[in-house]
């Protein structure tokens, strides 16, 4: 029983250690649910902080690539967050920042076998029709608006973004499709990505910005601070520092999608869990839910 009390109590000091640094900061991410979307046990959970990659995974070949080294992940068990950490986190209408906030939003109408494969086939009728209609009416849809299209990995990957450079995964990172200033990435263009498998599939990320992470960095190591230019290292430098942090995870069902800053967010995409193929359509602009 005393081992039990031990845990419990590290688990509370744990989940307020992290509090205190999310609160004061002004770049806190926070996440929307859209009333439309189901309620799903597990909808949103939380990670023990974040680890290395270990030997294993940067040895061993999984679907045709291990992990990179200096990679970073969720340490697990995932568990719900607690109150506060909820109240901290989700909030009950869209927020004003799109830059610092994720939303998961559902396609309106069933979510069918047709509708899946017509958005596969990606052609330019099916995309008018299936996706970009549907998506106008619950989503602002900002220019510069560009398709990323379909695409798929293999199901039951704790992470699924591959580092095409040195065809390796690359664990939780930051996008550069914008290739912004770290300074203007809360400007950058966001995504939404659709969930269009079979099963539930997961959005992982860190609860901070980038932009709020490299202060942290910069006030912590002092003004001899330099930000890498490979963003991403950014994240696995906090990371390190502060590996108590949990990962957030979100569940997404078949038909749902988040909306994300992902070149300013550390995060990535995962498929644990899946039976079949993990799919997803996505989209880049400035987007916003109603």
């Amino acid at each position: 029983m005393g081992a039990e009390q031990i845990t419990k109590q590290e688990f509370v000091n744990g989940a307020t250690a992290w509090l205190r640094l999310y609160s004061r900061m002004d770049d806190g991410i926070k996440i929307f649910i859209a009333p439309s979307c189901k309620e799903l046990a597990n909808r949103v959970e939380l990670s023990r902080g974040t680890r290395l990659a270990d030997m294993g995974e940067t040895t061993n070949v999984v679907y045709g690539a291990a992990y990179e080294e200096g990679a970073r992940l969720p340490r697990e068990p995932w568990r719900r967050p607690t109150k506060e950490e909820a109240e901290n986190l989700i909030v009950p209408e869209v927020p004003h920042s799109m830059g610092t906030s994720v939303a998961i939003v559902k396609l309106p109408g069933e979510f069918s076998d047709a509708t899946r494969e017509a958005i596969r086939s990606g052609n330019a009728e099916s995309f008018e029709v299936h996706v970009l209609q549907p998506l106008r009416t619950i989503c602002e849809l900002g220019e510069p608006l560009h398709c990323i299209g379909p695409s798929k990995n293999p199901g039951n990957l704790k992470t699924v973004t591959i580092n095409h450079d040195i065809s390796r995964y690359n664990g939780l990172h930051v996008d550069l499709w914008d290739k912004l200033d770290l300074d203007s990435r809360h400007l950058a263009t966001n995504r939404i990505c659709v969930n269009i498998g079979q099963d539930d599939r997961y959005l992982l990320f860190l609860p901070l910005s980038l932009m709020g992470i490299a202060s942290v960095l910069k006030e912590e190591i002092g003004p001899d601070w330099e930000a890498p230019r490979r963003f991403t290292l950014i994240g696995r430098q906090f990371m390190a520092r502060h590996s108590d942090v949990p990962v957030v995870r979100c569940r997404l069902a078949p038909g749902e999608a988040y909306i994300a800053p992902t070149e300013n967010l550390v995060h990535d995409g995962s498929s644990v869990g899946q039976s079949d193929i993990d799919e997803r359509f996505t989209l880049r602009g400035h987007i916003r839910p109603f």
